[in-house]
Formats: C-alpha cells, sequence, structure tokens
C-alpha cells in the first residue's frame, strides 16, 4: 500500500479567518469563507454549498475544520465543523 504525503491530497485542517458577505437582499447571507490552514498557514476561500452538515450551513469565525483542496479551482471543499457550539452559544 503506497500512502501519498503530498499536500495536494486528502485531508487537512484549519481554522476560519474570515468571512466576506456576497448576498443579496436585507440580511446578505451569503458569503464567502476563508480558512488558514494548520501545516502551511496558506488561506483557501469556500462558499456555503461546500460545507457539509445538515440544516443551515455556517461557520463561526475561529472554529475548527477539516476541509479539501479542489485540486481544479483551488479552493476548499467538504468543509466539515470540528467544533459545533453549544445550541445555547450558538443563538445568543
Amino acid at each position: 500500500m503506497t500512502i501519498d504525503n503530498s499536500l495536494d491530497a486528502g485531508q487537512r485542517f484549519g481554522r476560519i479567518v474570515d468571512r466576506q458577505p456576497l448576498g443579496s437582499g436585507p440580511h446578505r447571507v451569503t458569503a464567502t469563507y476563508y480558512v488558514r490552514e494548520d501545516t502551511t498557514g496558506e488561506t483557501y476561500g469556500f462558499d456555503y454549498s461546500n460545507i457539509v452538515t445538515e440544516g443551515f450551513r455556517t461557520i463561526i469565525l475561529g472554529e475548527r475544520v477539516r476541509f479539501e483542496i479542489d485540486p481544479s479551482t483551488q479552493l476548499a471543499h467538504f468543509v466539515i465543523r470540528l467544533d459545533l457550539p453549544e445550541v445555547d452559544e450558538f443563538y445568543r
């Protein structure tokens, strides 16, 4: 069995470092998120459709995530939240 240790393959870990609203409408709900990869310090963008979860897709600044890089776009995809907030804290 061969293990691919290149940074282009597999899952990565990082933290959400920025959110830039892009959406239309009164709440500007659509946004581009940015995740900084722990190992390299590189920052990758993604939008809410790349968040893997049930229900409302959102992420909080500073939250830890696991993700992959789409080789065709160099954007993060398959973003999975690792630090799920307590419900009471999330809806303050």
